[in-house]
């Protein structure tokens, strides 16, 4: 019985019982007076035990530093309680509290304040590492030691009954305290466990967090064009079937915007495909730099891009439109400009996705009709 409660034992309890610092040990473990009058009950430890105790407790002073020294010379013969043990200092703190241990067995006052002292052993014990087996081997030895103590005394006595009786209270006290000791203990490791249990729980909540964190990124990525970073196709037909769906639920006007690169071909055929992938990226960043939170934009594929304008009218689309021309005259698209087609729907009339679909590009194609007239941008809007 490494007792260590003067060691480290208090910041221990502290962590186990932080979550209730209004409860004594006793109350936690619902431990009460009628309780512990019980236990004693079941041991036969009476008012006269206690009383023996008591009595004895000055010839079992005057012994105590022997007991005690008699005690660790035991155990510190096994190599598991002098690793735990560690120095010389810590063996000093132990025995002074060894001898105050030993000493509250003979007081003779077994009340919720002794109690809660042998509670506090227990989780500490369980904290430090010592093992039930080797606790109660060092209770085994501490019962022969004050046994023996006992029969030193009794040489020369001739009240074998008082001698009997000292030793059956003896025995009554260590195994009322190894209750207490060992329910504590095991307390610590079912709290110990309860602890892991929630630690696992946690890991394997924030596992599956970053498991769906992970899974969103790749359904992000299986919608993103690689090249220029808008939606792909894919999530193009899924968007605009929602954002359909929505604007009728709400009754809010929807645009679609669909448009083609003119001229695209001949920077292909010119200057290369590594030329006309730089017009593509560079349309791709136009596009994201000139949309509004909400507005989904998308490459449907080679030189045609779709924009999904939630909340929008077609008059504000066709503006919308204007300043994105302006956007394009930049070097980086090498005179390449665009067609486009303007598609709304709502507030009150609403068609499918498909139909939606047809007449942006129908109202791109007549845009690009007339670049063969004359180059530049164009743009056609219906509403339908």
């Amino acid at each position: 019985m490494l007792h260590l409660a003067d060691k480290d034992g208090s910041s221990f309890i502290y962590r186990l019982f932080m979550h209730n610092l209004n409860q004594t040990l006793a109350e936690q473990l619902n431990i009460s007076k009628h309780e512990i009058k019980k236990r004693k009950e079941f041991l036969n430890f009476t008012d006269k035990d206690a009383q023996i105790l008591l009595a004895y407790k000055p010839i079992i002073a005057k012994h105590c530093e022997g007991i005690v020294k008699n005690f660790y010379d035991f155990l510190t013969r096994y190599q598991e309680v002098s690793a735990i043990i560690g120095d010389a200092e810590t063996m000093r703190r132990l025995n002074s509290s060894m001898n105050r241990y030993v000493l509250e067995l003979f007081d003779g006052h077994y009340d919720i304040d002794y109690v809660s002292k042998r509670l506090r052993i227990g989780l500490v014990h369980q904290r430090i590492g010592v093992t039930t087996d080797l606790y109660l081997a060092g209770v085994y030895q501490l019962q022969l030691n004050l046994h023996n103590t006992v029969a030193m005394y009794e040489m020369g006595k001739s009240d074998f009954m008082d001698m009997f009786s000292l030793r059956q209270a003896i025995n009554k006290i260590i195994m009322f305290d190894v209750q207490f000791i060992l329910e504590t203990y095991y307390s610590g490791l079912v709290n110990q466990v309860e602890a892991a249990r929630k630690e696992v729980k946690n890991y394997a909540s924030s596992l599956e967090k970053k498991v769906e964190e992970r899974t969103r990124e790749l359904e992000e990525l299986s919608m993103r064009d690689m090249l220029t970073g808008l939606y792909n196709q894919r999530a193009f037909f899924e968007y605009l079937r929602r954002e359909i769906s929505n604007a009728e639920r709400y009754r809010e006007s929807l645009v679609l915007c669909y448009l083609d690169l003119n001229d695209f071909k001949a920077v292909n055929d010119k200057k290369g495909h590594q030329e006309g992938d730089e017009v593509l990226i560079t349309t791709g960043k136009i596009i994201k730099a000139s949309i509004r939170d909400g507005d989904l934009p998308c490459r449907y594929g080679g030189d045609e891009f779709a924009l999904i304008l939630p909340r929008t009218s077609l008059e504000e689309a066709v503006i919308f439109a204007k300043r994105l021309i302006k956007k394009f005259r930049v070097p980086g698209m090498q005179g390449v400009s665009f067609s486009m087609g303007v598609a709304g729907v709502g507030p009150d009339e609403f068609v499918n996705y498909e139909t939606l679909l047809t007449a942006a590009d129908n109202e791109m194609y007549k845009a690009k009709a007339k670049t063969r007239k004359r180059r530049g941008f164009y743009v056609s809007s219906v509403h339908i």
